[in-house]
């Protein structure tokens, strides 16, 4: 598990390990930082000897650390043009010193230095510098970027896209892509077409660790390759656990929380899940439900539909357990007495794909969750219908995993559409402190946030061909089915599993078939060959603690 920061929490770490109890001079991590970026690029650049390269240093410390790039492609045989955009006396000590030692090495022939000065000039020259370069280093703006990119960066960024977007030349950037939010993924010019947008990379080698705007879209398109690069920054600040937490989800996370079966176990101990779901028109949302249940390890599926929807639904998924609930082609109200008493038996309810909207339904739902004491899933229909209950739902939330998608999500927790895609991580946070359930924020990237820790998990898998009506149907059927999976910690481990399980069997299919037309059922299928492919990469023996903690 890799830790996600925002630019303050680097900040701090930066100022810790330098001026704290590390005490590692600056310019050390600086020349680090360098060296780094000029190893990690030299395989995607095909090597740097003879290479043209145009280095653009910002007034901060990724102009510094540009200083240091420039000094070592040297010594890897390629002709660097600097261009300092700052003042010397606008950098910091450290990155004076570097600057320095480059003056030293210009000559002219093959390090050319050009403090820029806009003119009609400089800007003709810069042009056609880049044009003939095979490789542009981007590091003018670093973590501390926040609005809308200024002259004359806007107009330097503007150049170096469009010359690479004739595929002469490629962009490595330096930490993060200039004009990208590290707390959020906004880009510069966002939501304004005259506004100037941001670099856009074809790698960006970035220190310490991932900064969440490498992840989130649209910095993630901006981004490129990512290569995160310790740095020689002291371990304790790598892995240390932040206030504010999130982090990005791994193969290797999942392995150690998905423990492998026991091989005395049965049915029984792996789960008696109840998907109680669906309306007249909508038998498939429960019928996909129920495969995503199955084809996760549940041992019993009970599926309960409307009586009148229980025809379509009886036969279709032969290993489902179906009935019909009360006389009607949607849950009533009078239908929960039903469902409560079976709920004895049962290890987790999932309800809402397909469910439906009327006002009995959501007196039902509401009637249940007050009822019932195993966990719940809810989804889809049944989020709708429980939109501005939070006061209802939060004291039953430390049982209840909901997985809304983003128009879910926003009318639920009432914010607008365009707000929650500013800030996905820190929307959902807040949710979750107000609603205390344990939230699947479905989308590109997923997270999930703990109700206990409120540490938030970014999912970065799956593709765009899982962009289809009943996707999420599957994952329902999977995150209850993994909620009572054995050795599972907490409804956010599950969650966590459930959601990279989902889509890496959404890029399996993808393998398979490309980006187009692969189909729910088959992303369910696809789920017992990546708990396969888990189970033959576990390192052995298998640990106890979960990564995914709650503690």
């Amino acid at each position: 598990m890799q830790k996600l920061n925002t630019a303050a929490q680097m900040r701090l770490m930066d100022q810790t390990a330098m001026h704290g109890q590390y005490a590692i001079a600056p310019a050390v991590l600086m020349e680090n930082a360098g060296h780094v970026v000029v190893t990690h690029a030299e395989t995607a650049v095909h090597g740097w000897q003879g290479k043209d390269v145009v280095i653009l240093c910002g007034k901060g410390n990724n102009g510094g650390d540009g200083f240091v790039i420039a000094r070592h492609l040297l010594n890897r045989g390629a002709r660097v043009y600097v261009y300092v955009l700052g003042t010397v006396e606008s950098y910091s000590p450290e990155a004076r010193a570097h600057l320095h030692t480059l003056q030293e090495l210009a000559d002219e022939e093959t390090c050319l230095i050009d403090y820029f000065a806009p003119s009609d000039k400089a800007w003709d020259r810069l042009y056609r510098r880049l044009s003939s370069s095979q490789v542009v280093i981007d590091a003018i703006l670093g973590t501390g970027f926040h609005g809308t990119l200024r002259m004359p960066v806007s107009r330097i960024v503007n150049m170096v896209n469009e010359v690479a977007a004739s595929g002469t030349l490629r962009v490595i950037a330096v930490d993060i892509p200039t004009g990208v939010n590290a707390d959020t993924g906004d880009v510069s010019g966002s939501g304004d077409e005259e506004a100037a947008g941001p670099v856009f990379a074809d790698m960006t080698v970035t220190f310490g660790v991932w900064k969440r705007g490498l992840l989130l879209y649209p910095g993630r398109t901006c981004s490129g390759v990512v290569v995160c690069d310790d740095i020689g920054m002291p371990r304790p600040l790598l892995t240390g656990r932040e206030d504010d937490g999130a982090y990005m989800l791994e193969e290797s996370d999942i392995s150690e929380v998905l423990v492998p079966r026991s091989p005395d176990s049965h049915k029984g101990t792996h789960g008696t899940v109840a998907i109680v779901t669906g309306s007249s028109d909508m038998a498939g949302a429960a019928l996909m439900a129920a495969r995503g249940a199955l084809r996760s390890g549940a041992g019993k599926l009970f599926l309960r539909v409307p009586a009148r929807t229980a025809p379509y639904c009886i036969g279709r998924q032969a290993e489902a357990m179906v009935r019909g609930v009360g006389t009607g082609d949607h849950f009533t109200a009078a239908d929960a007495a039903e469902i409560i008493e079976e709920s004895r038996n049962w290890s987790v309810l999932a309800m809402g794909p397909g469910m439906g909207k009327q006002e009995d339904t959501r007196m039902f739902l509401k009637e249940v969750i007050a009822h019932t004491s195993c966990p719940l899933v809810l989804d889809a229909d049944a989020l709708n219908l429980l939109a501005g209950e939070r006061d209802f739902i939060a004291p039953y939330g430390g049982r209840i995993i909901m997985t809304p998608h983003l128009a879910e999500f926003s009318r639920l927790s009432g914010l607008p559409l365009a707000d929650i895609k500013k800030d996905c991580i820190t929307a959902a946070k807040q949710f979750v402190r107000e609603w205390q359930v344990t939230l699947v924020l479905k989308g590109a990237p997923t997270v999930i946030v703990s109700p206990r820790t409120l540490h938030a998990y970014v999912n970065p898998g799956g593709n765009a061909g899982m962009a289809c009506g009943g996707m999420g149907d599957i994952l329902t059927g999977m995150v209850a089915a993994l909620a009572v999976h054995d050795g599972m910690t907490s409804l956010t481990t599950a969650a966590c599993a459930a959601v990279w399980l989902h889509s890496a069997a959404g890029d399996v299919c993808h393998d398979t078939y490309g980006s187009y037309g692969f189909l729910p059922m088959e992303v369910a299928d696809a789920v017992p060959r990546v708990i396969t492919r888990l189970e033959d990469n576990r390192p052995l023996p298998v640990l106890q603690r979960p990564l995914v903690t709650e503690a």
